[in-house]
């Protein structure tokens, strides 16, 4: 790519002893908790995915440089190959174009991405005949002389594979003005060797964010999202006009979703329906408009958020990959569903997702094994001779009998509401791992507050966050607090203009319950998040003060306002206009509301409490005004605060050094104030 150094193909052996058949005897208990590099490293294998035909797989590795990777290797026999390597950026994604092209994704490790820096590349099984295909940049203008390096520029994404025989792909282009409102969304169908484009959306609505095609590959459905309203567009021949089937309220996450063309008039969508909770799959009948209220698909007490799995070649759904307490795994074919039976009866006591290409025609599967204790490790199941080969593990240095079992509970908040809470325990303190009936130990408690704040935080699976902190003999309380989302409306709604209030009550009301349970020692619990929860992580300990030891908050929200004042946010104009407002409250008449959940506000309240606060300082998600302002207020009020800027950083880590470095300084200030 413009601007990377390609790294020559590298010898396969170092690949080849993370790829070996036979795990490793495991470690011993070790005898001080193992750093926090190693819950961060680079995994050594991830992404597996098979090509269609399961002739082949194509991976992530590790490589030699600590950068990420690209591999192909035959899956009956052969041996693993370096395909594309770089010194400055990662690997991140990889997807079959056919059996003999793939098209994956580079990033930097790092906030800022230089001209021709990222994007997408098409390769060769054999690493030949490498193409840009897209080629992001930091700037969004060309000046001067200088040559447009070879692919399209960023607003350019990848849509789909196809599996059609062809080289091509669909791309899809989202770009926005300067106020981060969409004002181009199409899509084209992109060669991915000679580079040509050939649009497909032509007159299709305006501002689309999705876009599904028919076997065909004629565009036939559009959905748009746009001035709080959304709609779905259907054409039912393949050059006449364009139909609105269905309109709806759209500023808040409860529109349906187009999932799949099912056939010529009938689309699979995930919503709501009247009268239910919990998000599902349901049939919407493109003539009438109508949908149809039983739902195809359903998980009781939970969202579905669906992983839908396609046989592209029979144009058929097959399966569906979901979160419950943890994935699960649908199919709608019965010999798929034998399959993942046996499977699991293999690796049993285990999450086994399996990954397929023409899922109905082939014996050769990928399995991504893991658990709350296992980071994960991926198999080639062939259903012909029902063999299990293990290809590699994604973190062999993590050993699994010294990491914390994760427990999931339903909490009642103190109105009622059920609240969704995981529990992280240091190894050998889990009630499970007690004999004879005894009671555990209450523990000195770090309280992991998610980000979001409207997103589903957690699951059961290996967290290398919460194992991190439990590997330091801390319990970790995860609370999906109200306003989360993946456990139903009624649970989302409830946390409307709630930030403050009973959003921070049901982190309390969790600690009540853990401490009735026997796992929380109430004297010793601190908070810790990012983003939202770093807000939150602030906020707990000002609406509920005397109950907490010390707060650490990361690229936290401090000053609620300022979502919808700061001109260096990257929140768009339609968000602050259609979306906060509901969400968080108008600040014209919510202002008493806002300014009362604002940390920067009350900051005189946390005066004798430690605090340690790290920031990006090119944050956009939460601008760096937001730290500023904070820590002004504070020393205004006398409140002392240990902070950290992280000079190459926006929102989050992108830099694994500075990561370790958050997770060294956040333990040793966790330590002074727990551990006494």
């Amino acid at each position: 790519m413009n601007g990377i150094t390609r790294l020559a193909r590298r010898s396969a052996r170092a690949l080849l002893l993370a790829l070996a058949g036979a795990a490793a005897p495991a470690a011993a208990q070790p005898a001080k908790p193992p750093p926090a590099e190693d819950f961060v490293r680079t995994p050594e294998i991830s992404g597996v995915v098979i090509s269609p035909s399961g002739e082949h797989v194509a991976m992530i590795v590790a490589g030699d440089n600590g950068r990420s990777a690209l591999a192909t290797m035959p899956l009956r026999g052969g041996q693993p190959r370096v395909v594309a390597g770089y010194s400055d950026v990662d690997v991140t994604e990889v997807h079959w174009v056919n059996e003999r092209r793939l098209v994956y994704e580079v990033r930097p490790p790092k906030h800022l991405v230089e001209w021709g820096g990222a994007g997408n590349v098409a390769v060769d099984l054999d690493g030949d005949n490498a193409r840009d295909l897209i080629v992001w940049r930091s700037d969004n203008e060309v000046t001067g002389t200088r040559l447009r390096p070879q692919g399209l520029p960023y607003g350019w994404f990848l849509h789909q594979t196809l599996d059609d025989g062809s080289d091509d792909v669909l791309v899809r282009q989202m770009t926005t003005d300067r106020h981060g409102d969409q004002v181009v969304g199409r899509v084209a169908r992109l060669n991915t060797r000679t580079g040509q484009l050939r649009t497909l959306t032509g007159d299709a609505p305006d501002f689309g964010y999705a876009w599904l095609m028919d076997k065909q590959g004629v565009l036939r459905v559009v959905a748009v999202a746009r001035d709080g309203v959304h709609r779905i567009h259907w054409r039912p021949e393949a050059d006449g006009p364009w139909r609105l089937v269905l309109e709806q309220d759209g500023r808040v996450a409860d529109s349906w979703t187009p999932r799949f063309l099912q056939d010529d008039t009938t689309l699979v969508v995930e919503g709501r329906a009247a009268g239910r909770d919990a998000r599902a799959l349901h049939a919407l009948d493109l003539r009438s408009g109508r949908v149809d209220p039983e739902p195809l698909v359903a998980v009781a007490g939970f969202d579905l958020d669906a992983t839908i799995e396609t046989d592209l070649q029979r144009w058929d759904v097959v399966g569906l990959h979901t979160r419950a307490t943890d994935q699960l795994s649908v199919w709608f074919d019965d010999r798929l569903a034998a399959i993942q039976k046996a499977v699991d009866a293999a690796l049993p006591g285990r999450i086994n997702r399996l990954g397929c290409g023409r899922c109905l025609s082939t014996r050769h599967f990928v399995v991504r094994s893991y658990s709350d204790r296992h980071p994960g490790e991926y198999f080639h199941y062939d259903h012909g001779d029902r063999s299990l080969r293990r290809l590699g593990r994604a973190r062999p240095w993590i050993d699994e009998r010294a990491q914390g079992r994760r427990s999931f509970h339903r909490v009642p908040a103190r109105d009622g509401l059920p609240l969704p809470v995981y529990v992280t325990h240091p190894a050998g303190q889990a009630p499970a791992d007690l004999a004879g009936g005894a009671k555990p130990s209450p523990l000195p408690t770090v309280l992991l507050i998610h980000g979001g704040p409207w997103v589903r935080g957690h699951s059961l699976a290996w967290s290398n966050e919460a194992q991190f902190l439990a590997s330091r003999g801390w319990r970790v309380l995860e609370v999906e607090f109200r306003g989360s989302t993946g456990y139903g409306w009624r649970h989302f709604r409830a946390g409307w203009k709630q930030w403050g209030e009973a959003m921070q009550d049901d982190l309390a009301d969790a600690l009540v319950w853990a401490t009735r349970e026997g796992l929380t020692d109430p004297e010793r619990v601190c908070t810790y998040g990012h983003s939202y929860g770093g807000y939150a992580a602030l906020m707990a300990p000002i609406r509920h003060p005397g109950r907490f030891r010390c707060a650490v908050s990361g690229f936290a929200v401090t000053d609620p306002m300022l979502r919808y004042t700061s001109w260096r946010s990257d929140l768009s104009v339609q968000g602050k206009r259609y979306v906060l407002p509901e969400l968080m409250g108008d600040p014209k008449a919510d202002a008493a509301l806002l300014a009362a959940a604002s940390p920067v506000e009350r900051v005189a309240e946390l005066k004798g409490l430690p605090i340690f606060l790290a920031f990006g300082a090119l944050d956009r998600r939460v601008p760096r005004e937001h730290a500023d302002r904070f820590l002004s207020a504070a020393r205004a009020a006398g409140v002392s605060v240990e902070s950290q800027v992280y000079a190459e950083e926006g929102h989050g880590f992108t830099n694994r050094k500075n990561q370790i470095d958050f997770l060294q300084r956040a333990e040793a200030f966790l330590a002074r104030a727990l551990n006494r």
